[in-house]
């Protein structure tokens, strides 16, 4: 054993000896001025086959090195490995920078069908395509004009070809196909079904525009790489809705369905957290914060997602770790673990290591089954697949059962389906092992799998004996083995189709029977044997029973089955709603109120799908008790990451907590609350020695003072609490719709009465042991809305009206809505209250304007908070809440300082919209900068900041009337005016509503909205064009919310280019094409208008307006022109 350990070592001192000496022929290579890439590329040759050869040998030594001598044994293979890698990676990209191209592909000539001269043309790249969905246009078009469209190449060349730049998921597609001309067609469509679909494109790049603040961290984020990221994106997503049709069936005779994202095949509480798709490459995210390589496989994802190595023992796990030489901590490599500087914390143990490389990993991941058991079917979906192994996106169930298998002395109850897709019956390899089945004969069978693909495979032939489970009936079946028959199917849930098969005496085997009673390898849900056509035409009886009317139950003579469609009955683990929203601020927030009502509407229709789906899932897991109250479930987001029960981190806090509340003295009041909170059934006991069982969590929380409140402290939770590399509890559950959508028509609705009027409702929040959905978690304010929403279109038929209107106030836990009269008023508040309290909700702090009969009211000087506004009582008039806006903030301005001043700025109607522009434009020129988020800024920018910031105090001035209609008769002529304009730093739009009667013309604000102009320079007269097209959208939208459809309506640009695009229906240039073809839907062409820029009103916010010059323009009140009978005249177009 010395002897041959001995010659290794000699063998491999010659081979490091070589590699060491190649490493320093390329570095003088690389030194000289004129750099020889053939020398370079033959070095890298030679380099790559000592390379191997080193690796051969080290994985032989490393066999006879004892245990001591590891260490060392490792430290040197890494040394050598780090040495080949270095030189290898400087010479290529020497060769890169010389050549241009790397790894190029020789294409014949005979590719380019005109050669107009003999310049030898660089050599032609393609890169390889792994399977991300955003990539397959670029490969594609590259491969197709290159390969797939050259004439001189063979079909099976180009195969070939296709082959050798395909990896990853890519290449397993078509990996098992021969290289023959009828498979190199059926390969490019397979590709092109999985890869190359419009809507999978699409999603990708708003998936990555929505997901890529997630993943950014602010201390290492540049505000330059977002900007590069959004309009990469942004380019992205419109050449795939562009483009991609035509590509993908430019040479081929395939056309693709548009996947309908709103399909009732949806699974239970997997409908609304992956509903967006139906199919794996939609489900998965493509967002990779890093690139690096996996260390198990090679393939691009984290080490933690390789399917690998979850399918690899620990033990082989750590021996291709130490052949990497990677660490077995965070199985980076070049380091040893005592070197470790990584701070992972294991998920399952509290170690310091991966969780892949935990010792626990696989035996939870063999009890991941029972797991799911154990929550009774909280988190369980009822997924449903056919055959093929495809996962079906509806509640389709197909005919399983229970049979008993018999052979010799042994006897088992094994799960199988009836298949008639089938001509062969087959038993899987597990149980014929198990059972000792004899084999009777060998039969090569040619399979027809999709796409017309065939495959011929060698099968064992058995005979075995089925019985029903009745014992009654037994038959003897010719089956083959097979290694997996399919995977788990689910079984019947609803307990009311349950139920009518007892009523009507069917006993189903696969419902009846304890499934642990069947032989099963991993899940008691598997399949082990299939009856195909050959056998199931001798098993049915002809009896029927109709279920539904897309569900039967089907009689055989080895016992009752169940097949069709059935909407499945939800967990019975509930908690009972009582929350508020807390909404994070980050920076999208920003843009948020900016877009309300004015973003594209493909993006409003994905959302509202989704919402859909949150809907769906609610409305079938929705109860109610004896009291009254609504019991619903929490919304968890399916396969979510394992919550852990987080009281280390609730413990700190309250340490913390304690320590602050004896500081302030208010230790009695906070634990009052919680007493109270006792008292009401809000909260109970929990003993403290009960051990915690899976799915518990303790949330933190932190007293929150207000001395002007009934109040003084009380308790907030704080659902987004998370230790290191763990999740909260806000990451594993559905956020539902985003509430901030509805404040602008709500605002709307509150304006259009005389009598406005805001009530809250009673605000049940937290518990030691919840028995009440708690503020803090991120599901919360969905649930409220949700639950709401049901009680009310409940209703009995004499509150339907006061219903309906409630329905579209409410906004969390408040209701905002306005009324015409006093009688009406008392009407609304008697008939509201009596509604909602048989479902326990008390409404309570009840303000509305002063009534005329009650002058004193109005001596009281007194404003109340309304959807970020105030409103004052007495004047009935609507400001901003500049409260904490002008706190004087020490230290330099950075980027993080001006964001955070103008989120302070909260403005859902708009009327101060001019102001805010200037810092949003500081922000993006901050961007073109490249400065971090708190890097001091220039000395220009500071300047323009802090001038803008002394004049906001004059905001306070600021008032607009509550009632855009007070002061309007009732005989007034109503007309909408939708005003548009653009600078070079901006565009806007703003909407006004114009009241005419006999003896006075009036105008006010209704909504108002700008946005900076893009980073890329676009021209002044599209930039109209793009005020234009919001101008349209928040148009549309404002008039739906206020029921103004019949009045006139009137649109005004000072662009005399984009009115021209508008009125002339012509094929303009794509961006062109696209805004005005959105606007011609939206509006009629001939409610356009022209007006002079002097006299448009959304001039002001388009250019900006510092505080003081806003207050004094009154620019709310509209122009002065349009209160003129003649303001027709004004137009030119």
């Amino acid at each position: 054993m010395d002897d041959k350990s001995g010659r290794l070592k000699k063998k491999r001192g010659v081979t490091r000896t070589s590699v060491t000496k190649i490493c320093k022929a390329i570095e003088t290579e690389l030194t000289k001025t004129d750099v020889n890439v053939d020398a370079l590329e033959e070095m890298l040759e030679q380099l790559a086959v000592e390379s191997n050869e080193l690796k051969n040998l080290d994985s032989q030594i490393e066999e006879f090195v004892s245990d001591d001598k590891l260490e060392k044994e490792v430290k040197e293979v890494a040394e050598y490995t780090q040495k080949i890698i270095t030189w290898k990676f400087r010479a290529t990209k020497k060769i890169r920078e010389r050549t241009k191209n790397v790894d190029s592909l020789n294409v014949p000539s005979s590719c380019y069908k005109e050669s107009s001269s003999n310049i030898k043309l660089p050599k032609l790249s393609i890169s390889k395509f792994y399977g991300q969905s955003s990539l397959w246009l670029s490969f594609w078009n590259s491969f197709e004009s290159a390969i797939h469209e050259n004439d001189s190449l063979s079909e099976v060349s180009k195969f070939n070809y296709l082959k050798a730049h395909l990896g990853g998921s890519a290449l397993s597609t078509i990996e098992g196909f021969a290289l023959t001309p009828e498979n190199y067609e059926i390969a490019i469509k397979l590709l092109k079904e999985r890869f190359g679909r419009s809507d999978v494109l699409i999603n990708n790049h708003l998936n990555n525009l929505l997901q890529y603040n997630k993943s950014m961290k602010s201390d290492k984020y540049e505000i330059n790489e977002l900007v590069d990221f959004l309009s990469i994106q942004l380019k992205a997503k419109e050449r795939s809705l562009m483009y991609a049709s035509p590509v993908s069936s430019k040479k081929e005779k395939y056309s693709y369905p548009r996947y309908d994202s709103s399909s009732e095949k949806i699974n239970n509480s997997r409908c609304f957290s992956s509903k967006r798709f139906s199919s794996s490459d939609l489900i998965s995210s493509e967002i990779k914060t890093k690139t690096n390589a996996c260390i198990f496989c090679n393939e691009f994802h984290a080490v933690g997602d390789c399917n690998y190595a979850l399918s690899l023992s620990l033990e082989q796990r750590k021996k291709i770790l130490s052949k990497k030489a990677a660490c077995f901590i965070c199985a980076k490599p070049f380091h040893l673990a005592k070197f470790c500087k990584s701070k992972i914390v294991c998920t399952l143990c509290g170690k310091r290591h991966l969780s892949i490389l935990c010792n626990q990993h696989n035996s939870v991941l063999k009890n991941n089954t029972h797991l799911n058991e154990n929550k009774d079917d909280n988190n369980l979906l009822n997924e449903n697949f056919t055959l093929a192994n495809n996962l079906c996106s509806s509640e389709v169930y197909l005919q399983t059962l229970i049979v008993s298998v018999e052979n010799n002395d042994l006897k088992h109850y094994v799960r199988s389906i009836i298949d008639l897709g089938s001509q062969r019956s087959y038993v899987s390899k597990y149980v014929a092992d198990v059972m000792k089945l004899k084999c009777v004969a060998e039969q090569t069978v040619t399979h027809g799998l999709f796409g017309g693909l065939k495959r011929r495979e060698n099968h064992k032939k058995y005979s075995i004996e089925l019985r029903n489970t009745e014992n009654n009936f037994s038959c003897n079946v010719e089956v083959m083995d097979q290694n997996k028959i399919c995977t788990s199917l689910p079984k019947l849930k609803d307990p009311k189709i349950i139920e009518e098969l007892k009523q009507s005496g069917i006993f189903a085997s696969d419902i009846c029977l304890n499934e642990n009673l069947c032989l099963y390898e991993n899940d008691p849900k598997e399949i082990h044997i299939l009856l195909g056509a050959d056998t199931a035409a001798r098993l049915f009886t002809g009896e029927i029973k109709n279920l539904s009317p897309d569900l039967i139950a089907m009689n055989t003579k080895l016992g009752w089955t169940v097949i069709g469609r059935s909407r499945i009955t939800e967990n019975d683990s509930f908690s009972t709603l009582m929350s508020l929203l807390v909404n994070d601020v980050n920076i999208s927030d920003l843009w948020r109120l900016d877009t309300l009502n004015i973003n594209d509407p493909a993006e409003n229709q994905s959302r509202k799908e989704l919402e859909e789906a949150a809907k769906e899932h609610f409305e079938r897991s929705v109860k109610r008790d004896n009291e009254g109250r609504y019991i619903v479930s929490l919304p968890w987001i399916h396969d979510h990451p394992p919550l852990p029960d987080g009281r280390k981190i609730a413990e700190r806090r309250l340490n913390i907590c304690i320590k602050a509340l004896e500081r302030a003295e208010k230790l009695v009041d906070y634990d009052d609350v919680f007493q109270d909170w006792q008292k009401e059934g809000i909260i109970e006991e929990v003993d403290p020695m009960q051990e915690i069982k899976q799915g518990q969590h303790f949330l933190p929380h932190h007293p929150v003072f207000k001395e002007n409140s009934t109040t003084k402290v009380r308790p907030v939770f704080d659902g987004s609490a998370k230790e290191r590399n763990t999740p909260s509890i806000n990451d594993c559950l559905e956020k539902g719709p985003n509430l901030v959508e509805l404040i602008p028509s709500l605002m709307n609705r509150f304006r259009v009465g005389k009598y406005g009027k805001d009530r809250g409702r009673e605000g049940n929040i937290k518990i030691l042991q919840h028995k009440r959905v708690v503020f803090g978690i991120s599901s919360s304010p969905f649930l409220l809305g949700a639950t709401l929403e049901l009680h009310l279109k409940i209703a009995p038929d004499h509150l339907k009206e006061t219903a309906q209107q409630l329905m579209r106030s409410f906004y969390v836990d408040n209701c905002v809505f306005s009324v015409n009269t006093k009688k009406e008023l008392a009407r609304f508040i008697s008939e509201s209250q009596a509604l909602l309290s048989t479902a326990k909700f008390e409404l309570r702090g009840w303000e509305h304007s002063p009534t005329e009969d009650k002058i004193e009211e109005r001596q009281e000087d007194r404003k109340v908070p309304v959807l970020g506004l105030l409103w004052n009582l007495p004047k009935d008039t609507m400001s901003l809440d500049m409260k904490g806006l002008m706190k004087e903030d020490k230290g330099p301005t950075t980027k993080r300082k001006i964001l955070s001043t103008v989120h302070r700025i909260f403005d859902p109607i708009g009327f101060s919209c001019p102001v805010t522009l200037e810092p949003k434009c500081l922000l993006q020129e901050c961007w073109k900068l490249g400065l971090s988020w708190d890097a001091e800024l220039p000395l220009l920018i500071t300047e323009r900041f802090e001038s803008w910031k002394m004049k906001l105090p004059k905001l306070n001035a600021l008032q607009i009337p509550k009632c855009v209609r007070e002061d309007f008769a009732e005989d007034s002529k109503l007309s909408i005016h939708v005003f548009c304009d653009a600078s070079q730093s901006a565009y806007a739009t703003c909407i006004f509503l114009r009241a005419e009667s006999a003896d006075n013309t009036s105008c006010q604000l209704i909504q108002a909205r700008n946005r900076v102009a893009p980073l890329k320079k676009i021209s002044i007269p599209r930039l109209e064009l793009l005020s234009c097209t919001i101008g349209a959208r928040l148009a549309k939208a404002t008039i739906s919310e206020l029921g103004l459809e019949k009045i006139p309506i009137f649109y005004w640009s000072d662009s005399m280019n984009a009115l021209y695009w508008i009125k002339r229906n012509e094929n303009w240039a794509t961006f062109v094409y696209n805004r005005v073809l959105e606007i011609r839907k939206l509006t009629n062409p001939e409610d356009w208008r022209h007006i002079s820029g002097t006299l448009n009103p959304a001039d002001l916010p388009s250019r900006g307006s510092n505080a003081e010059e806003l207050v004094k323009s009154l620019w709310w009140e509209g122009p002065n022109w349009l209160r003129l009978a003649c303001f027709r005249n004004y137009t030119r177009f």
